[in-house]
């Protein structure tokens, strides 16, 4: 599982691992200098995940174009869910940024970075979701054409 976390999602897999991370990202900066630099991660995730639900909505519309135009449902449905399930995922990530505010107790930059860690997660699940439905769609359409 470990290996899947890394390799798949680009994430520490361990804790331990994700201590070292944390530790090298905030290196002796004090904590709120520390939080800001792990904020612009989180920026970044959040404009990322804006991107993905852009995309997603294009490719929702070109599979319900498929279905409505008799492209095979064995292909376009589950195309279709694959695309709502992870703009579902992508929208969690927005819901999320006020997160390390919440919390009394604790560093805000280690919970930063651990929503962070969270938000990467969210996010390369919704991604590949995403490109496994633009797979099942192009499959779709190309059994059309042939």
């Amino acid at each position: 599982m470990s290996n899947l976390l890394a390799t798949v999602f680009g994430v520490p897999p361990s804790r331990a691992a994700r201590d070292r991370a944390y530790s090298s990202i905030v290196g002796d900066l004090d904590e709120m200098r520390a939080f800001e630099r792990i904020l612009g991660g989180m920026q970044h995730n959040t404009e990322k995940a804006g991107a993905l639900l852009a995309a997603q909505g294009i490719f929702a519309v070109a599979c319900t174009y498929g279905i409505d135009h008799g492209w095979p449902k064995i292909l376009s449905i589950p195309a279709i869910l694959l695309l709502l399930i992870g703009a579902l995922l992508a929208i969690s990530m927005l819901r999320s940024t006020a997160s390390p505010f919440t919390h009394e107790s604790g560093k805000i930059s280690r919970r930063a970075f651990d929503l962070l860690v969270s938000r990467m997660i969210r996010f390369n699940i919704a991604f590949y979701m995403t490109f496994l439905s633009i797979v099942l769609l192009g499959a779709a359409a190309i059994s059309e054409v042939f």
